[in-house]
C-alpha cells in the first residue's frame, strides 16, 4: 500500500493490484528506482541512518530482532549450515568465525541516500581471488565458450542451454587447472577466516563509489569482533568509530593476489609437464534447461 501511494504521488502512476504493482516496478528505470527507494527508505529503515537490510528474513523475523550485525551474521551462518547439513548429513558444521556473505542494504548518511554491500574481509578476498584467478587462467590457457550441438533445443517447459569450452585442444589441461584453483580458493577462505578470527583487529574498511546515478558503499568487516561492534540502530556512527585504513586493505589484497597468481603459474607448469590429457576424470553429466521466461528480469 505504501508503494502504491508513492507511485501515485511521485510519478502519477495508479495501480490497484499487486500484479499491476509488480508490472510497473519492472518497468522503472534507474532514475525512477533511485527516487522511489530513497523516498521509501524512511518507511522501511530503522535507527539514525534509516538502515534497511534488503535481504530475505524468515517469517515472523525482522531486523528489529537483531541488535548488531554480528547477531544477524551468526543467525544467518546457523541457517545456511543447517540447510547444507540437511542436504548432506556428512557435511561438517564449522564454528562461526565472522563470515558474512555479501548482502545488500540501504541507508541515509549525512542526508544522502546510499546503496551498500556488507561482507566479511575473508569473503571479499575470496571474490577478488576468484576474479584474479579467472583472468590468470585465461592468460595461461586462452579459451572461449561456443554453442554446443544441443543449444537452443526445446524441452518441456524450457530451452536447453548448451555451451562448450573451446581451449584450442587444451580443454583437459584447462579443466585440471580450474579444479586445482577451486580447491585453492576453498582452502584460502578457511585459512583467511581462521587468520582474521585469531587476529581480531576489529576493523571496517569502507569503499565508496558511484555507479551511474547511485551512490554505493562497500563495508568490509575484518572479523566477528567488527561485526559485533556495529548496531543496526547506529550503523554508520559505529562503523566510523573503527574504520580501518584503506591502504592497509590494499596491501592485504595485493599479497593474496600475488600468492594466487604464483600458485596458478606453478600448477600450470606441473600440468603441462606431468599430466596426461588423455585421462579424463569421470563426471556426472548435466543438462541445463532454462524455464520459459527465466531471463526476462535480466533484460
Amino acid at each position: 500500500m505504501i508503494r502504491q501511494a508513492l507511485l501515485g504521488s511521485l510519478f502519477g502512476i495508479g495501480v490497484k493490484t499487486e500484479a499491476e504493482l509488480d508490472a510497473v516496478m519492472k518497468g522503472l528505470d534507474d532514475e525512477h528506482y533511485l527516487l522511489l527507494n530513497s523516498t521509501l527508505l524512511p518507511f522501511q529503515g530503522i535507527g539514525e541512518n534509516n538502515f534497511y537490510l534488503n535481504e530475505w528474513l524468515a517469517d515472523g523475523v525482522s531486523l528489529l530482532d537483531f541488535e548488531t550485525l554480528g547477531d544477524y551474521a551468526r543467525d544467518d551462518h546457523e541457517f545456511q549450515k543447517q540447510a547444507r547439513k540437511k542436504e548432506d548429513p556428512a557435511y561438517e558444521i564449522l564454528p562461526y568465525r565472522g563470515d558474512l556473505h555479501p548482502c545488500w542494504a540501504r541507508l541515509i548518511i549525512d542526508g544522502e541516500f546510499n546503496y551498500a554491500t556488507l561482507l566479511s574481509l575473508a569473503r571479499y578476498l575470496l571474490d577478488t581471488l576468484d576474479e584474479t584467478g579467472s583472468e590468470q587462467i585465461e592468460s595461461l590457457i586462452p579459451h572461449r565458450y561456443v554453442e554446443g550441438k544441443n543449444h537452443g533445443k526445446r524441452e518441456p517447459g524450457g530451452t536447453v542451454w548448451d555451451f562448450q569450452v573451446d581451449a584450442g585442444g587444451l580443454e583437459p589441461q584447462l579443466e585440471a587447472l580450474r579444479d586445482r584453483y577451486y580447491e585453492y580458493l576453498r582452502a584460502a577462505h578457511e585459512r583467511l577466516l581462521d587468520q582474521f578470527d585469531e587476529q581480531a583487529t576489529q576493523r571496517i574498511y569502507i569503499q565508496r563509489e558511484t555507479q551511474g546515478l547511485e551512490s554505493h558503499i562497500r563495508f568490509i568487516f575484518s572479523d566477528k569482533s567488527a561485526l559485533d561492534a556495529v548496531r543496526f540502530r547506529h550503523f554508520f556512527s559505529d562503523c566510523r568509530r573503527i574504520t580501518g585504513d584503506i591502504t592497509e586493505l590494499a596491501a592485504i589484497v595485493e599479497q593474496e593476489k600475488q600468492a594466487a597468481v604464483e600458485f596458478l603459474q606453478a600448477q600450470y607448469r606441473d600440468i603441462q609437464q606431468n599430466s596426461d590429457p588423455t585421462v579424463v576424470p569421470l563426471r556426472k553429466k548435466r543438462k541445463i534447461v532454462l524455464a520459459d521466461g527465466a531471463l526476462d528480469d535480466l533484460t
